[in-house]
């Protein structure tokens, strides 16, 4: 499938690091633990003779300003130019370029040359059945290179260059028949084979030219075969990175895969005897994915799916349990609860096992039993189970029951405010999302006493006794501080939809939430859980009411008074409805009210944007998230039946490429003007999986 050209990560499984390229005059990013784009250096792949030089390149062009002398001998400046420092590598122009972009593979070609990346993103053995190998798992990415000379009677040679925006940062080694471009001993571009050469140096485009091998430890470096006349040839690269260490703090680990590589040359040894594997893989998961997919979807699935990757860790502690952690792109809030609950999409399909691991981690370090407060009652009541926000942040686990994000405030106009109920009931979600998905009976019986606990917070969240409960969550924890105010994930959206109190997307969230905890309870025959869950829900259906409104449409917060119309309100029945325990006959006047609502939303100027037609989260932000606007298009769509605007879709394949051209796939984009304004480098995108 042709797609635009934008920044795309190409990540290894759990590495932690991601080669970013994929727009012309946009330089090459290197992470590797650094999840921020960045200029590292000028990436070239191509072709080269006697008479010039082609390629498909990715680098920064400068804006440099000449300087002038006029009559009086004055200097002055000259008008701003455009000139290029890489003139001389033949850089292809984006309209020339076609790209292929798909979930493990992102394919590049013009004229003569044509380069493919592989990234497989097969399924990881649960490690509790079967065995996580070598090559699940392996920090290192294939590039095949493929310059087809046949109707030519000149030599040529195939190369993948870079140029570090340091220059002597980068090192031209030789281990046997490997040559390698290294960054320490952390990363490196090589190839392998009798036939391979290094040319680095100053005057290197004048080696290339002439096919000579020269290395001097300064200027650009290219990896090259000979190409002979008449004949097509292949050169393979490995990008190759290794770290030891994964995170301190609570949980120090180590990388996964270092249990089987030693050393950066190790994985890049390994990675070229893996070589037919990884492509096998790859083309294996395409097979998979792409069948009778919408093209355009797809294009945000394959870019969403590299998204997440790119912060993911697979890390081993020293008793050997195993660790999965997905940093919050550039914000690298470690395990955000309420982007794993997001990632469910994805990892009910690919990965069960991760969230059973991450549930673990979240019970055994990152649970607490809170007390809670009630606007317009004096003193503290019993609150229960929750779970941190996070689990620390960038490369350390956060002390025990505490997360790195939420803290004290003391009045309303603070900061970072506790997700308490929310991450509760995301708690919820997560582990009857894995149980019912598995059917992992006996993992659940072996938590049965969190089933008992996490039903009683809902309730004393509610409500201090059962006569004044109606199934509206409405607490503040008192680890809140004196603000007394929880937000939700929503806090940076607008206030329509920040305190979670009240809140009807917290309330659609709670009823379903009380569903799936249903399920869990009759699994493993707890009749308590089970009753009172119904009860409950008994009074959620009675208490719909409360949020309704003269014009059909709900009222954002059924205490406080907010002009927002909130879409969003219906992206909790998504996974309910995945797990096959929702739908419009087991909740028929919630499938009926909310219809009405959405109805009403999608309306132009409210949650349809007036300017592009984009799906707005709630009609008072033009800041529309897009792994929520996917969450809430597919309920739209799929789960309520309702016929999405014909402008809904493009505008969410537009958010998202258009963010990448410059930085990579991002969350935050104002809706009417595609701009980025946070949430760079987004895992959660990958609820495009739904789509799937």
């Amino acid at each position: 499938m042709a797609c635009p050209l934008f920044n795309t990560h190409h990540a290894p499984v759990g590495a932690w690091a991601s080669l970013t390229f994929g727009v012309p005059g946009v330089a090459c990013s290197v992470d590797l633990q650094e999840p921020n784009v960045k200029k590292t250096g000028a990436l070239f792949i191509g072709s080269a003779n006697k008479n010039g030089v082609r390629s498909i390149g990715f680098a920064d062009e400068p804006i440099e300003t000449g300087i002038n002398v006029n009559a009086e001998g004055d200097k002055e400046k000259a008008p701003q130019k455009r000139t290029s420092k890489y003139a001389a590598y033949g850089m292809a122009k984006e309209n020339e370029i076609n790209r292929v972009l798909t979930p493990s593979k992102d394919t590049y070609s013009v004229d003569n040359i044509s380069f493919t990346v592989y990234t497989p993103y097969a399924a990881l053995p649960d490690p509790n059945i079967s065995t996580i190998n070598p090559i699940d798992c392996i920090p290192a990415v294939l590039i095949d290179i493929t310059v087809d000379n046949s109707d030519s009677d000149l030599e040529s040679v195939a190369f993948l260059g870079f140029i570090h925006t340091e220059a002597k940062r980068l090192y031209a080694q030789q281990y046997g028949n490997v040559y390698s471009l290294q960054y320490r001993n952390e990363w490196a571009f090589s190839a392998k084979g009798d036939n391979v050469y290094v040319v680095r140096g100053l005057d290197a485009i004048d080696h290339l030219k002439n096919g000579t091998q020269m290395i001097q430890q300064n200027g650009p470096e290219f990896l090259c075969t000979k190409v002979a006349p008449h004949t097509k040839k292949t050169l393979t690269v490995v990008w190759s990175v290794y770290a030891i260490d994964g995170s301190n703090g609570e949980i120090p680990t180590t990388y996964y895969y270092t249990k089987f590589f030693n050393s950066l040359l190790d994985v890049t040894n390994s990675a070229f005897e893996m070589a037919d594997v990884i492509r096998e893989r790859s083309n294996n998961v395409d097979n998979e994915l792409i069948k009778n997919q919408d093209k355009k979807r797809m294009e945000v699935v394959s870019q969403s799916i590299r998204g997440y990757y790119a912060s993911s860790q697979l890390l081993v502690s020293n008793d050997g349990r195993i660790h999965w952690n997905v940093g919050e792109g550039a914000y690298v809030w470690r395990n955000t609860i309420d982007l794993c609950v997001d990632h469910l999409a994805w990892e009910l399909r690919r990965n069960p096992w991760i969230v059973r691991s991450l549930m673990e981690d979240f019970i055994d370090y990152y649970r607490y039993y809170d007390d809670v407060t009630f606007e317009g009652k004096d003193g503290t009541f019993p609150g229960g189970i929750s779970f941190t926000h996070d689990m620390g942040c960038y490369f350390s686990y956060s002390k025990k029951g505490y997360s790195a994000y939420e803290r004290e405030n003391d009045t309303v106009n603070g900061f970072y405010f506790y997700m308490t109920t929310e991450e509760l009931l995301n708690g919820i979600y997560c582990i009857a999302a894995y149980v019912l998905k598995t059917g992992d009976k006996k993992w659940l019986m072996s938590h049965a006493d969190i089933i008992s606990d996490l039903m009683t917070s809902l309730e004393n969240r509610d409500a201090p006794t059962v006569v004044e409960r109606n199934g509206i969550l409405k607490a503040a924890s008192t680890r809140g501080g004196n603000c007394h105010l929880e937000s939700t994930t929503y806090d940076a959206l607008d206030h329509s939809l920040l305190e979670a109190s009240g809140n009807l997307y917290v309330f659609i969230k709670t009823w379903c939430s009380l569903i799936l905890l249903e399920k869990c309870a009759t699994l493993i025959e707890n009749k308590d859980v089970s009753c009172r869950a119904n009860a409950m829900l008994n009074k959620c259906r009675r208490s719909i009411d409360l949020f309704k409104t003269s014009d059909n449409h709900l009222k954002s917060n059924a205490y406080r008074k907010h002009d927002g119309k909130i879409a969003a309100a219906v992206e909790p029945l998504a996974i309910p409805y995945v797990l096959g325990v929702l739908n419009a006959n087991d909740e028929p006047l919630l499938f009926e009210i909310l219809k009405t609502h959405i109805n009403e939303c999608l309306k132009p100027g409210i949650c349809l944007d007036a300017l592009s037609g984009g799906l707005r989260l709630s009609s008072t932000s033009r800041n529309t998230w897009v792994s929520k606007t996917i969450l809430t298009a597919y309920v739209i769509e799929t789960v309520l039946n309702i016929k999405l605007p014909e402008t809904v879709i493009p505008e969410i394949v537009g958010w998202t490429q258009n963010s990448a051209k410059i930085a990579t796939v991002a969350d935050q984009i104002l809706c009417d003007t595609r701009q980025m304004v946070g949430g760079p480098y987004y895992p959660r995108i990958v609820t495009s999986a739904l789509w799937l």
